[in-house]
């Protein structure tokens, strides 16, 4: 079972060569997919869910491509996860829409969303730049 998907493995490798770079510098869908491991299709989608909540922005002609657009200590592993796999969630009944019949009374649902709310702190917690730091 993956609770991190590749995408969002992709994505992570991809903003940490960015932090590696200067500030001003912006980095094409190809060369983020060279240092991610992945294909430059793949990239452009990746970047496209980062760009979307305001991680990266975009540039478009001969000089375009992505800039770090938010300081990276404010920016979260959940927070690339979501923007990346969509909204994090542990099991199915754990939405909340309660399409299982027996979500009631079932007896895995607070297990469950107790290994929800400890696995959102706690990527919640760890910022891109403590990555960063890190792989230094």
């Amino acid at each position: 079972m993956e609770l991190i998907k590749r995408n969002t493995e992709y994505g992570l490798r991809a903003l940490l060569h960015m932090i590696g770079g200067k500030e001003s510098d912006t980095f094409t869908a190809e060369e983020l997919a060279d240092a991610a491991d992945t294909s430059t299709d793949f990239m452009h989608k990746i970047m496209r869910a980062l760009r979307d909540v305001g991680i990266v922005s975009s540039k478009t002609g001969p000089s375009g491509g992505f800039q770090l657009d938010r300081d990276p200590s404010g920016v979260s592993v959940l927070e690339i996860l979501e923007a990346v796999q969509g909204p994090f969630r542990v099991n199915q009944c754990v939405i909340g829409l309660d399409i299982c019949p027996t979500s009631e009374g079932c007896p895995l649902r607070p297990t469950w969303l107790e290994v929800q709310k400890t696995l959102e702190e706690n990527l919640g917690a760890i910022s891109l730049k403590q990555i960063a730091d890190r792989a230094c």
